[in-house]
């Protein structure tokens, strides 16, 4: 049966990309062993969903659009970079994320509801927004790395604010290069 890795998202104006771009660019310049999301990969992840038979996208769809109309248009900006699990021992150095949270975290749950009738539940993933500008596939010049993003973080509160009306429905294929994400659907809020 043929299988699709998929999520759903909120994406970015290309303004934005360009922006963090920028700023993560800075942190390229630093030797480390990073992979990092390239710019028109940047989004914020409402669920991961993972494989999903195709035959079952038409019915996600339909879920999601149910639970989230007239959840309304809120705004988000992007605040601070931060290291999951920590800066000790980083895995992910991501943005964080302010604004309308209340909101923001409503579509969440909007969302998770959605696919838990379906049975797409994660029962020990806690929501904790974000956008991933890279992952460490080891700890190698991980010190300077954060260092530098240290001392770049407040240049983050200079890009704009985000309006967030509508998700999307994102096809993530996984090649040598990274990922190619291909959006299926976007709803409006």
């Amino acid at each position: 049966m043929d299988q699709k890795r998929l999520f759903w998202a909120i994406t970015l104006p290309d303004n934005i990309k360009r922006k963090i771009f920028g700023l993560q660019s800075r942190l390229r310049e630093i030797p480390s062993d990073v992979k990092w999301v390239e710019q028109q990969n940047f989004h914020l992840t409402l669920k991961f969903l993972g494989d999903i038979p195709a035959g079952q996208t038409g019915r996600i769809i339909q879920a999601v659009e149910r639970e989230i109309v007239g959840t309304g248009v809120f705004s988000l900006e992007l605040a601070g970079m931060g290291f999951f699990p920590g800066p000790s021992r980083p895995k992910v150095i991501w943005i964080g994320i302010r604004g309308e949270l209340v909101k923001f975290r409503h579509l969440h749950e909007k969302v998770e509801e959605a696919m838990a009738v379906l049975g797409y539940t994660d029962h020990n993933n806690r929501f904790s927004p974000h956008l991933t500008l890279g992952r460490f596939r080891s700890a190698g010049g991980s010190i300077e790395l954060v260092k530098r993003a240290n001392a770049l973080a407040g240049e983050i509160e200079n890009i704009n604010k985000i309006t967030v009306d509508s998700v999307n429905l994102i096809e993530s294929h996984l090649t040598r290069k990274g990922p190619i994400y291909t959006t299926l659907v976007t709803l409006r809020l």
